[in-house]
């Protein structure tokens, strides 16, 4: 018997990362197996192909114990064959304690994956443990999935289209679970009217009168399906944050308190020539706001050297009058994050001119402590 006690040996291996060193300590001792193989397959991501001598869902499909050890799970549908499909839908009837599940697929991926898999997966999204789910580019996604999902707390579509060949009917909407959907994430694309049509169809459950939290990137073609969204959870939403890519028009939403807005910002290191406005929609329409954060995308891969950042006029909700407004009463902080967007490179040098630029922005906030600018520019690791 080790003098130790075991949740020490838990508490150490929890913070080991490497996964050959995780392997490593699997051969130790028997008090070190558990742990380990919780951390080896806490992260799990099954593709179509084979990796080595064997693909990862085979050797799960054939270890089911390991399975109990899957918090994550990322799933490649695009390129699975028959064998690891069957051996896909094992594993997602054995998975008992998922937290979240992402799934990446093509144009018409759900077709491919045939009845067994689609129903484990369909029985995997009704798992209590579930937290989060993420659908990518996923086609002809049946309407009983979507109803599903609307049951996980956190769920994110980007670019997921919904056949909606079939009406909506009376079964779907007598077995659809309770909805605990609080924070729903939409990316753009011509696939987001069809998630809106489902979400709202007068036939089914109010699926979006419990969100708290909202996550858009908006485009001028979806913009109306994004104020539906924004509109039906209006009376709930608390959170809001907004990627444009040109004018925005926000429903009123009386209840959101922080709302954040992303821009990338070009060579020229000046903001959109549609930020102005956007900021002022938000003023009108988010009365209780207490938070702006706006989050600066930069890119950095260009010849030269670094420009400056270009002379902006002041935004006129936060001109030298600010104090003296009539919008925004609640305002408490204006958060400016730069941020770079691509993985290489280093900002930090730029950072020390994005301040004064926020701050000839927003001359109003000048002495009041509401502004605050924050660098985020993560190490780059060379390959």
């Amino acid at each position: 018997m080790s003098p130790l006690p075991q949740e020490l040996f838990d508490a150490i291996i929890d913070q080991v990362r490497d996964k050959e060193t995780l392997k490593a300590c699997a051969l130790v001792a028997t008090s070190f197996l558990s742990p380990s193989r919780r951390n080896l397959f806490r992260e799990i991501q099954l593709f179509g192909v084979v990796i080595g001598d064997r693909e990862p869902s085979a050797t799960l499909a054939e270890f089911p114990h390991l399975v109990s050890y899957i918090r994550d799970l990322t799933i490649y549908v695009w390129d699975l064959v028959s064998e690891n499909i069957l051996a896909m839908a094992v594993i997602l009837r054995s998975v008992q304690s998922i937290e979240s599940l992402v799934i990446y697929g093509g144009a018409e991926c759900w077709s491919s994956l045939g009845d067994e898999a689609s129903s484990a997966l369909l029985d995997c999204l009704s798992r209590p443990s579930l937290r989060r789910l993420e659908l990518l580019y996923v086609g002809s996604v049946p309407a009983a999935v979507i109803s599903a999902a609307t049951a996980i707390p956190v769920v994110s579509f980007n670019y997921v289209h919904v056949d909606m060949r079939e009406e909506i009917s009376e079964q779907l909407h007598a077995s659809a679970p309770a909805p605990r959907l609080r924070h729903l994430i939409l990316d753009a694309g011509s696939e987001v009217r069809s998630i809106c049509d489902f979400l709202l169809h007068p036939r089914n459950p109010p699926y979006t009168q419990q969100i708290e939290r909202l996550e858009v990137r908006i485009n001028q073609p979806n913009a109306s399906h994004f104020e539906r969204i924004m509109a039906a959870c209006a009376a709930t939403l608390k959170y809001l944050a907004v990627n444009p890519e040109d004018i925005i028009q926000l429903p009123l939403l009386p209840s959101v308190l922080e709302v954040e807005i992303k821009v990338w910002v070009g060579y020229d290191r000046r903001l959109p020539a549609f930020f102005s406005q956007n900021i002022s929609q938000i003023a009108s329409s988010l009365p209780l706001a207490e938070t702006i954060t706006l989050v600066v995308f930069v890119d950095l891969v260009r010849l030269g050297p670094e420009i400056e950042w270009a002379d902006e006029a002041p935004l006129p909700i936060f001109g030298p009058s600010f104090m003296d407004r009539t919008q925004l009463l609640h305002l408490r902080r204006v958060h400016c994050i730069l941020r770079r967007q691509s993985t290489f490179g280093d900002i930090s040098a730029l950072f020390y001119s994005f301040v004064p630029a926020m701050e000839s922005t927003m001359p109003g906030l000048r002495g009041t402590g509401i502004l605050r600018c924050t660098l985020d520019n993560p190490p780059y690791l060379a390959p």
